[in-house]
């Protein structure tokens, strides 16, 4: 039977890699790290979802157009692309809970958990989906590497190789044909249409890197990604004639963690965008709001340049509590500090408790005022109407959306959690130029027979600006869209719909990678 090659064991690979499965079809995935998960297991928001079940149960008014019409909005550029991301966002969102018991608590018990859902920014509905406990990215992505491992386990309908760096695309006569990798010292081939899930080049800060060539600027940012993010499959697929897309397009995220004891830290942890979406503000050294925490990422970026650091991020109880996980877990990194009250966080920053109280102040007033007049405001917002919000509204890009607020006067004995934060290297949008069904590109625009790509490794999906919790998405949707077309390419009519959970003898094991609802 023909196979499938995946390369990279992040989400849009092992999503790659499990589509590849239920349309009848074998996998081999190979990957450079010791384990896979790649940056995937990294992702802490939540996944992006439009008229999913959840959203229904909870009776969330959202559709398909508006989350494309907020995507095209966040800075995504072609529309055929975000019409397969958003279009299929919804059954994918719903496919990950069925398929992989990302709906069950760990170790099954019969409670189910409620899944939690999140504005982020630039979103004009709650879609971001999550559960209870733990980071999204990591139940997500254990969970479909489990079902690969076990399929593994129990037939030759799959395996994985890890520790294995592929260093060539194999080609004959212009059609993609396999891949050289080298472990162990020695080089080995495998053979089949490739899938390359290998991410973007955030690490990467060497001479000859594609982050040298294209954002020379950013070299001085710490990133969030792991060292493994070198740009691997962009080099590989340019090597043999696929074209690139949007490489100058590197997202700077608003919110990488500092820890105090290494400040000059080059890799950091990311605060979640989830933790503004709950009523998260920012202010800078001053005790003063200075953006809509809501927009979009390069937009907070951009403010927080000129404003003055050190920036925090702020939760009071009613907003953390809706997120404490996060911030248990943070804390417990070093990476974010609980105060007992308002009057202890001010003098931890040198201001007077009264800032902090006008601070809220002025947002409760301004909350209150777009609760009675939406569109009565004297400032324009994002991603349309009219704020009250005149610390963001001055900005242009005014908030219009307030969650988990307090009127000032209770700042002084409010308990809070809060970290410091800087703009970090987070995501590439630029990569190899896919089209609808994740098939990469030649220089003509023309399909390149049997290479893919999917993941951060594709770019043209979200243009100049990457929305929060569309890279899980990313992952996913186009991950299945390229393990079903690649399928249909090696098996044509021979393609037969395959059940995974029979595939791997019957669900997952509660004892690893303790699942959520989303």
């Amino acid at each position: 039977m023909a196979q499938a090659v995946v390369v990279g064991g992040g989400l849009a690979g092992v999503s790659a890699a499990n589509s590849v499965l239920e349309c009848g079809g074998k996998v081999v995935l190979v990957d450079k790290s010791a384990f896979c998960g790649g940056n995937s297991t990294k992702a802490t928001s939540g996944i992006n979802g439009a008229e999913t079940k959840t959203q229904k149960e909870k009776k969330i008014d959202d559709s398909v157009q508006l989350f494309t019409s907020d995507t095209l909005k966040g800075g995504a550029k072609k529309p055929e692309l975000v019409k397969v991301l958003c279009g299929n966002s919804g059954a994918d969102v719903d496919w990950l809970v069925d398929k992989f018991d990302l709906d069950m608590p760990p170790l099954g018990t019969a409670q189910r958990l409620r899944s939690l859902l999140a504005r982020l920014g630039g979103h004009s509905a709650p879609r971001t989906h999550r559960g209870k406990e733990r980071f999204p990215g990591m139940t997500i992505t254990y969970a479909l590497i489990q079902m690969v491992e076990k399929i593994s386990e129990r037939s030759d309908l799959a395996r994985i190789i890890n520790k294995a760096k592929v260093k060539q695309l194999l080609t004959k006569s212009g059609t993609v044909c396999g891949v050289l990798y080298e472990k162990k010292g020695k080089d080995l081939t495998e053979e089949g249409p490739v899938i390359l899930a290998t991410g973007g080049f955030g690490a990467d800060f060497t001479e000859d890197s594609l982050l040298a060539k294209y954002r020379p600027d950013l070299l001085a940012l710490p990133t969030t990604n792991g060292d493994h993010t070198t740009g691997d499959g962009i080099k590989m697929g340019e090597a043999i004639g696929a074209r690139s897309i949007d490489l100058e397009w590197v997202q700077v995220h608003p919110t990488g963690l500092v820890e105090p004891d290494d400040p000059e830290a080059k890799i950091k942890f990311l605060a979640a965008e989830a933790l503004r979406g709950v009523g998260g503000l920012v202010i800078n050294a001053e005790g003063h709001r200075f953006c809509n925490e809501l927009g979009r990422r390069d937009y907070v970026t951009g403010e927080m340049w000129k404003s003055k650091a050190p920036y925090r991020l702020i939760l009071n109880k009613a907003a953390s509590d809706e997120i404490i996980w996060h911030c248990k877990h943070y804390t417990g990194r070093g990476v974010m500090k609980f105060y007992k009250s308002g009057e202890e966080l001010a003098k931890d920053m040198g201001v007077s408790v009264s800032t902090l109280e006008a601070t809220h102040q002025a947002h409760f007033e301004a909350a209150k005022k777009q609760e009675k007049d939406p569109e009565g405001g004297p400032f324009p917002a994002y991603p349309s109407g009219k704020t009250w919000d005149e610390a963001s509204g001055k900005t242009g890009v005014g908030k219009k959306f307030f969650h988990n607020i307090i009127d000032g006067s209770k700042v002084k004995t409010e308990p809070f959690y809060s970290a410091i934060i800087t703009p970090v290297i987070h995501y590439c949008m630029g990569g190899l130029e896919i089209d609808g069904n994740s098939n990469c590109v030649d220089k003509s625009g023309k399909a390149i027979p049997g290479l893919y790509a999917a993941g951060e490794v594709a770019g043209g999906v979200h243009g100049n600006n990457r929305l929060g919790g569309n890279s899980l998405l990313d992952c996913v949707v186009f991950g299945r869209v390229a393990g079903k077309d690649c399928a249909k390419y090696m098996l044509g009519d021979k393609m037969k719909s395959m059940d995974l959970k029979e595939l791997s003898g019957g669900g997952l094991a509660a004892d690893n990678a303790p699942a959520s609802k989303l």
